[in-house]
């Protein structure tokens, strides 16, 4: 049975983009039975542009403009949940394009499986002019780059323990059709924690969503296309910041999950790469960087893990400031 989809295209400062992010959902296939687009305070032409390019859609427009910046793409997502009153939502950030079939092979996972969480696809990065950019194979293991060869179907708890540590397999929030049902309890399950979480908080929405149980349904083509440039959220984040992001997902996911040394060593080896990749090599780096969200993953004191897993992403209080700087 053919469902109904609403695509939301979060906005802030993409004007430069928005002629391939609105040209890329109103061009698929498929075209959502409705959009929603959503500017968080623009101080470039976004509101302009977005206007002109929505005008004569064929599907009805909501249109919600901020003055103040809400500070959190997770607030964003949220506030275009509300305006959602179809089957499935698109979460389409306005700086990402799609392939023109995208949705349509999204969907069709979605509709033949009731207990499906949320399908994705694989991306494409490309730069700030949208060329596309080498893939880092370095970023996927062996046997994370097996588990992405094909398509496939997981059962929630495994796609936690396989697509969602000791990494975010799922490279691009654009990629994603939600059953919206499952996107709304998990963004309102994480809604006390969603101005902490700058960099991580797709990840952390995904892993509430499997909480819940379900499916999560994978294709292997790579029909969405993500940025890469500074002036991404990610991009301009600094790199203590994102590290103890990424320690308080492992912290969230091992409480979850439970211990198992493989996964531990996995994580450890995960943390290992970024100190060295983000210059958070040396001890007295990390140590001031963050000194508590460190700690967790050591499993000769898991006790402590209960504690900062119950509020991430918790930064060391000593150097708060420093890391919002």
């Amino acid at each position: 049975m053919r469902r109904s989809v609403t695509a939301v295209i979060p906005n802030r400062n993409y004007a430069r983009h928005l002629a391939d992010r609105i040209g890329s959902v109103l061009g698929q296939d498929r075209v959502p039975d409705a959009l929603v687009f959503l500017d968080d305070a623009s101080e470039d032409e976004s509101w302009e542009v977005a206007a002109g390019l929505l005008a004569g859609a064929p599907c009805p427009v909501t249109v919600r403009r901020n003055e103040t910046c809400s500070g959190s793409v997770l607030h964003q997502w949220r506030a275009g949940v509300a305006e959602v009153r179809t089957d499935f939502t698109w979460i389409a950030e306005a700086d990402d394009r799609a392939a023109p079939g995208m949705l349509g092979v999204l969907a069709a996972g979605l509709e033949a499986d009731r207990e499906a969480i949320f399908a994705f696809c694989q991306s494409t990065p490309i730069d700030e002019a949208g060329a596309r950019i080498a893939e880092d194979d370095g970023y996927f293991t062996l046997g994370e780059l097996k588990l992405l060869a094909a398509d496939a179907v997981f059962g929630a708890r495994d796609f936690l323990a396989r697509g969602l540590c000791p990494r975010n397999m799922v490279v691009s929030a654009s990629g994603v059709l939600w059953r919206t049902d499952r996107l709304r309890a998990a963004l309102d399950a994480v809604a006390p924690e969603i101005g902490r979480w700058l960099c991580a908080g797709d990840w952390r929405v995904y892993a509430a969503a499997c909480e819940g149980g379900g499916t999560i349904h994978h294709v292997a083509k790579p029909l969405n296309e993500h940025r890469r440039h500074p002036g991404s959220v990610t991009g301009s984040t600094r790199a203590p910041r994102h590290f103890s992001e990424v320690v308080a997902m492992h912290a969230y996911l091992r409480d979850l999950l439970g211990a198992a040394p493989a996964r531990d060593r996995l994580m450890r080896q995960h943390l290992d790469a970024l100190r060295a990749a983000w210059g958070l090599e040396t001890p007295r780096t990390v140590r001031e960087a963050v000194p508590v969200m460190a700690l967790p993953i050591r499993p000769a004191i898991a006790p402590l893990m209960r504690a900062e897993a119950a509020q991430p992403p918790s930064v060391s209080r000593a150097d708060a400031a420093t890391l919002a700087a």
